[in-house]
């Protein structure tokens, strides 16, 4: 991973603009990941770990698509502005989203924002450029705090980012709203990855196909 210390804050970011909420939408192009968030922070290793369970999945079914490198950057994440998005994706609003003009501003396609407040970690705001925002509540609220919980839960949204939706059983990765889902249910003694369904891994590789190639920017 490249890692990159960035002293400016973020420019105050409350010019909205226009986003679609454009969930099972595949990926043209090998997304660039920037994972934002404190010096030292542990979920960082993480979002490693989930980069490479979705790539291997991705190997393993024989499709062309692969997440792309990982840039760490050491820098303030707006709070804020991150808990009012989430709030508006989870509200299940349809059509158009008002972003902050921050997030559309962020380097890199996919953005892994590590928060240290308290909200519904999501996936979500797929802009005309493709560019997605993923946020990771703090690590000192609970469920995250159980063991096991945090690496699912990035896990979890980074399968929303690449395109899956949420399915009704337990037992598996995907499992969310509207079924009785919530993230405790990933406590685990022992660090593991909760599986797939058989047709999540039908759906990955109907969207990237074993021929499939990124388009231009």
């Amino acid at each position: 991973m490249k890692a990159f210390i960035a002293c400016a804050t973020f420019a105050a970011g409350f010019t909205a603009a226009a986003a679609h909420a454009q969930f099972g939408a595949s990926w043209q192009r090998t997304p660039a990941i920037t994972v934002i968030g404190p010096e030292g922070d542990p979920r960082v290793a993480l979002v490693d770990e989930a980069v490479a369970f979705w790539n291997k999945t991705l190997e393993d079914l024989g499709s062309g698509f692969r997440l792309g490198a990982v840039t760490r950057l050491v820098r303030p994440v707006p709070e804020d502005d991150l808990k009012s998005l989430g709030e508006s994706v989870l509200a299940g609003q349809r059509g158009t989203l008002r972003v902050p003009r921050v997030f559309h501003e962020l380097p890199g396609d996919l953005v892994i924002l590590l928060a240290d407040s308290d909200f519904v970690s999501f996936a979500g705001s797929f802009f005309a450029n493709s560019k997605r925002v993923v946020g990771i509540k703090g690590m000192t609220h609970p469920p995250l705090t159980l063991p096991n919980v945090a690496r699912n839960v990035i896990t979890h949204e980074l399968g929303h980012a690449i395109g899956l939706r949420h399915n009704s059983d337990p037992t598996k990765l995907m499992c969310g709203r509207p079924w009785p889902c919530r993230p405790a249910l990933f406590r685990s003694a022992e660090p593991r990855i909760f599986p797939l369904t058989d047709e999540e891994k039908q759906q990955l590789l109907a969207m990237y196909p074993a021929v499939w190639k990124p388009r231009g920017p």
